[in-house]
């Protein structure tokens, strides 16, 4: 009986470890814009706007953030957030992630989409993790979609 106890106890103490309550709901990252701020000969600055929605009926705060970029399959831009963001409760908020991106990486974005590549629309995969003030856990995510046809062709999940 003791044993059962023990087991009892220390299953709740991990609960309450996570601090995500049971029915929490991973919010979604998506692509909202992205600017230009420098142009080097070896590398390229970037501003890129997340999109983060949260579903559940509490609120969230970004504490730090990772992404990867692709355009048509390719590498595109990286970077790292470490501005606190607050997500209010099935709300979205915009975060802002000071990113990168190679010469080598633009050279073969822009001949990609000299040949046409604009018809049929620029594919974008947007991945990679964060960390909210309610899990002492990393959530990933990983979103694909269309330039310029997102609501229609974007498909996202976080794991």
């Amino acid at each position: 009986m003791m044993r059962l106890v023990w087991i009892v106890l220390a299953s709740l103490g991990l609960v309450a470890c996570s601090g995500l309550p049971w029915n929490a709901v991973a919010p979604k990252v998506s692509v909202a814009d992205v600017g230009i701020k420098s142009l080097g000969l070896l590398e390229q600055r970037l501003d890129v706007g997340l999109r983060i929605s949260n579903p559940n009926d509490f609120a969230l705060t970004i504490e730090a953030l990772e992404l990867e970029l692709e355009v048509n399959a390719r590498p595109f831009a990286s970077g790292v957030s470490r501005d606190a963001t607050r997500v209010p409760a099935v709300a979205s908020a915009m975060l802002r992630v000071d990113t990168f991106m190679q010469s080598k990486d633009l050279i073969q974005q822009l001949k990609t989409l000299s040949q046409g590549g604009l018809k049929a629309g620029v594919p974008y995969r947007l991945k990679g993790r964060f960390k909210t003030d309610k899990s002492s856990r990393w959530q990933s995510f990983d979103r694909t979609g269309v330039v310029g046809d997102d609501e229609k062709n974007a498909q996202g999940k976080s794991i």
